[in-house]
């Protein structure tokens, strides 16, 4: 059945569609995680090494750094004209820099709190940011990638080679290779020091939302629903971790690889033999971005909260235990449509996450 919603964003709704919206209705809480509850969506977070600070990236237009032993933000970075997608924070920790869907890129000092300067060259979101020495690197929907020399501020090179927006950056652990994901399907492999591209993978589907590089290996997640680990000097693929919806984000944790989807679980898998370990269910809404501290995991999610949970083994085996949430369907009239129309319809109606 399809509904017609009166609330601005929603005005076309399948049954499947009310159904999940039921199901995450069902899994509301702020308690799961020893949640710390935001006021806007989480898009983007870093933890420092300490594991007392957190900087969240919000689609309040803002960004802050919240204190993890009081649950308290203590400071606020305000000046965006648009939701706070991306960050990065400088190696002593004095600069902040954070990117917007308003297209512009923000030096902050971390002390005072105060903006020292606004970077334009983008001329769509900014999703993406990466420091690596003095260069900072910006991925945005403009299908660009752009160096800027964190000095001067100036915008030293463009690098182009994606047929759609650029997703997420990363930097292998030598410093000398920048990693671009897209929703062009695609991941690319460009020389710092030369500026070009050197490499490209293709394996996946559609959209690759998330990358990471460690050692030889790179993992990406995506939209196809699977985690994918590339070995970066053969493009091959040996491991392929398979979900029911989209993947928005994965982090290696010492033995485990962990993700985080579009049906609000977050999942941990070994890394040696590609097996599910556990399910951590606790939000309910997508999670998108994830960091560790030791064996603590940190997650922040569209349902606009913080979260935090333990690695070790009997805690896993315990996240095992916890029981499902899941909303009881209701009965509606049939107005003609088959399951598999509705989902079609459905898919149709959220193609603008793949633009």
């Amino acid at each position: 059945m399809v509904n017609i919603a009166s609330e601005a964003g929603n005005f076309f709704q399948t049954t499947a569609e009310l159904q999940k919206q039921k199901e995450k209705e069902a899994k509301y809480n702020y308690t799961e995680g020893d949640a710390i509850q935001l006021p806007t969506k989480a898009l983007d977070m870093i933890v420092l090494r300490n594991g007392q600070y957190a900087y969240v990236a919000e689609s309040g237009f803002h960004a802050k750094r919240i204190n993890l032993k009081t649950n308290k933000a203590v400071k606020l970075f305000k000046g965006h004209n648009g939701p706070v997608t991306s960050l990065a924070l400088s190696a002593d920790g004095t600069i902040l820099w954070t990117g917007s869907w308003d297209k512009t890129i923000k030096k902050w000092d971390t002390v005072t709190g105060e903006c020292l300067a606004t970077l334009v060259g983008h001329t769509d979101f900014v999703k993406s940011l990466v420091l690596v020495g003095k260069w900072l690197y910006s991925g945005s929907s403009d299908m660009q990638i752009r160096q800027w020399d964190t000095e001067t501020l100036a915008c030293t090179a463009v690098l182009k080679n994606h047929s759609r927006g650029i997703e997420s950056l990363a930097v292998d652990q030598s410093g000398k290779y920048l990693y671009a994901a897209s929703s062009d399907r695609c991941v690319t492999r460009w020389d710092i020091s030369t500026g070009k591209c050197i490499a490209k993978y293709e394996d996946h589907d559609t959209s690759v939302y998330c990358v990471r590089v460690y050692d030889d290996e790179m993992w990406t997640a995506s939209a196809d629903k699977t985690v994918r680990r590339w070995n970066v000097e053969t493009g091959t693929v040996d491991t392929v971790l398979t979900h029911p919806d989209r993947v928005k984000s994965v982090l290696v944790v010492g033995p485990y690889v962990v993700t985080g989807a579009s049906d609000d679980n977050i999942r941990v898998w070994d890394v040696a033999s590609g097996k599910l370990i556990s399910t951590i269910r606790g939000h309910f809404d997508e999670i998108g971005c994830l960091d560790a501290v030791g064996t603590t995991l940190f997650s922040a999610s569209l349902d606009c909260s913080l979260r935090r949970w333990s690695l070790t083994p009997s805690a896993l085996e315990e996240y095992n235990k916890k029981p499902l949430k899941v909303a009881v369907p209701e009965e509606s009239e049939k107005t003609g449509l088959t399951e598999e129309e509705e989902r079609e319809l459905a898919e149709l109606m959220a193609s603008d996450d793949d633009e």
